[in-house]
């Protein structure tokens, strides 16, 4: 199958947030057809030191989501862009929309370095809100936090 336009996402999203869930209803709003590209739980390790769901858990729950339509992993993450995932979504669609959330603009954004120029491919910023309303990282600190703190460390 072949589209005329596709919305792409990329992230670890470990754990899935409500900040997600309205960083991929946003993106939807871009195409008729939206991709989720996930990293894979070796990048999750090498950005924290470990990962919390496993990348299968992370696509069995995204791929579950109304607005989703296509779960990929995000290949060659280890270098550290998901450029990988915008030439995948390049092979099924004329144009791609490549949607970052909050955090990400022109001049932290690396896949800008290799599809900035290319006519086929948007790039989108502040997808789901400009401020970042939430982060897995943030979960999961507090989290721990709590736990130490139940233990008494």
């Amino acid at each position: 199958m072949f589209f005329k336009k596709v919305s792409l996402v990329t992230g670890g999203f470990d754990p899935i947030h409500s900040g997600h869930i309205a960083y991929f209803e946003r993106a939807k709003d871009f195409s008729d057809y939206l991709v989720v590209g996930i990293n894979t739980n070796e990048w999750l390790t090498k950005k924290k030191g470990q990962y919390f769901l496993s990348w299968v858990e992370r696509a069995e729950i995204i791929r579950h989501l109304d607005m989703v339509d296509a779960v990929i992993t995000v290949p060659d993450d280890d270098e550290g862009s998901a450029c990988g995932a915008i030439k995948k979504c390049l092979e099924i669609s004329e144009k791609v929309v490549f949607c970052n959330g909050g955090d990400r603009g022109k001049t932290n954004t690396p896949e800008v370095m290799g599809y900035g120029e290319n006519h086929r491919v948007q790039f989108e910023y502040g997808v789901g809100g400009n401020d970042k309303m939430n982060s897995s990282s943030w979960i999961l600190r507090g989290y721990f936090d709590r736990q130490r703190k139940l233990l008494g460390i």
